[in-house]
């Protein structure tokens, strides 16, 4: 059963997430638009050997936002107060997407917070993604700017959108600082570029790459049972 909570952070958003297991800490971090519901085949395996935390990232799922803008850096704050607030010194990262941006910047400002890193189809600049998926992703933020104008629910979102479209603001100096043990995976058939996924692995100085064939950008829901093991396979080689 899922332990439900909320962290209030300093300027009046609320971030939720859940709780499930006992164990070392391991956080799962969503994409762009998602919720930690992206991970709901994930949490009976991994709950087996980990303290699972699933969080909303702000004003997404049931967090809220304050803010006007948002970044990866106010959402790595949110992510050092719920450990704070759970009295968590030490803890793994798991992201998917703009979770594994926010897993990468969250290391970046919080080094001694993180254990390991896992992750699954971030990239640094927007650069990283194909071509097909980023046009895809202008035309969504056009959709969505122009519903903005008379519905309130688009409107909060253009700012998460906004994420898309900008570099996360890591150099690769600042990867190469990154000291956490850490898995790159990723689908053969991602939306981010294949060679941007391994740039990150051979830049991030204790990384490994894997690339796993018939798989795109939602590898973790389309096939939980390879990612799932492929993920304990790396996490718990440190036990």
């Amino acid at each position: 059963m899922a332990e439900k909570r909320i962290a209030q952070m300093s300027d009046g958003s609320e971030i939720y997430y859940e709780k499930y297991g006992n164990g070392p800490a391991l956080f799962l971090l969503h994409g762009n638009g998602g919720s930690g519901r992206y991970f709901s085949k994930q949490i009976n395996s991994f709950s087996k050997h980990f303290n699972v935390y699933v969080v909303d990232s702000r004003g997404h799922g049931r967090s809220t936002n304050t803010q006007k803008e948002t970044s990866f850096q106010i959402m790595a704050h949110d992510l050092a107060a719920i450990m704070t607030q759970e009295k968590i010194e030490c803890a793994d990262l798991l992201g998917f997407s703009d979770g594994a941006n926010l897993a990468m910047v969250f290391a970046h400002l919080y080094p001694q917070k993180v254990d390991h890193l896992v992750l699954n189809a971030g990239n640094t600049r927007p650069d990283g993604v194909r071509i097909i998926p980023h046009v895809l992703s202008y035309l969504q933020y056009a959709i969505v700017w122009i519903g903005a104008f008379v519905d309130k629910g688009m409107r909060n979102f253009l700012p998460i959108l906004r994420l898309l479209f900008r570099d996360i603001g890591l150099s690769t100096e600042d990867l190469n600082a990154i000291t956490a043990p850490t898995l790159v995976i990723v689908g053969k058939h991602d939306s981010i570029k294949t060679r941007h996924s391994m740039y990150l692995a051979r830049s991030i100085p204790n990384a490994s790459f894997a690339i796993v064939s018939g798989q795109g950008h939602m590898f973790a829901r389309r096939n939980p049972k390879r990612f799932n093991q492929e993920v304990l396979q790396f996490l718990l080689e440190k036990e």
